[in-house]
């Protein structure tokens, strides 16, 4: 199968083309995902090159290993526990252990402003953006993560889990936690755990909410 052929496929059939050996399904598993692994791996450090390495290696592994890869219901959440457990790992043996400090997490949220937004449409998105920042540093790192998780990366409960490795029980309670604070530090007039919570995913639903506000 071509490249160009595989561009339309599911990730799931990907997934299967590449365990079976099949190269260009490979390169498109990559490019597809690549740019998601480097955002979620330079949350836990600023060593950039470090999450770079780490990609390039998971993939010459995973290619290297197919023989022995079991199917997932997820790829992009298999490649993303996979890759945080790399970075852990050389994190915790390294002089960058540092950086797995409870409060270190850069949950981030730099939003690119749409060109169409008229003036004081953008001056509400700026604000938004700076205020949901600055709520979001005042969290722990595993409750920006697992925001990070559920409303960026749109993962749902059991996906959480299986990336932080931790029990589904224990998302519920971390989620619950970091919404509760979330609300509780964003106590501004408009600036609502529903209006922060719309807006996570991208600006669109956002917008519509302000322009009605």
């Amino acid at each position: 199968m071509s490249y160009n052929d595989c561009q339309t496929l599911t990730d799931e059939k990907i997934w299967d083309l590449f365990l079976a050996g099949d190269t260009p399904a490979f390169e498109q598993l990559m490019k597809r995902h690549y740019q998601t692994l480097y955002s979620y791996g330079t949350r836990f450090t600023k060593d950039h090159e470090l999450v770079k390495d780490h990609i390039q290696e998971l993939f010459l592994t995973l290619w290297k290993n197919r023989a022995g890869i079991q199917n997932t219901l997820s790829a992009k959440h298999y490649l993303l526990k996979s890759l945080r457990r790399r970075v852990f790992r050389t994190l915790q043996q390294s002089k960058h252990m540092a950086l797995l400090d409870e409060n270190y997490f850069d949950a981030g949220f730099n939003m690119v402003l749409p060109v169409e937004a008229n003036l004081v449409l953008q001056e509400k998105l700026t604000e938004v953006s700076f205020r949901v920042r600055s709520v979001l540093e005042k969290l722990s790192r595993r409750q920006q993560e697992i925001i990070y998780l559920r409303f960026y990366i749109e993962a749902d409960i059991s996906h959480i889990a299986e990336i932080m490795d931790i029990s589904h029980q224990s998302v519920y309670n971390l989620l619950h936690e970091a919404l509760k604070r979330f609300k509780r530090l964003s106590n501004a007039d408009y600036f609502s755990i529903s209006l922060c919570i719309a807006f996570l995913p991208g600006v669109a639903l956002l917008e519509e909410i302000l322009k009605n506000s």
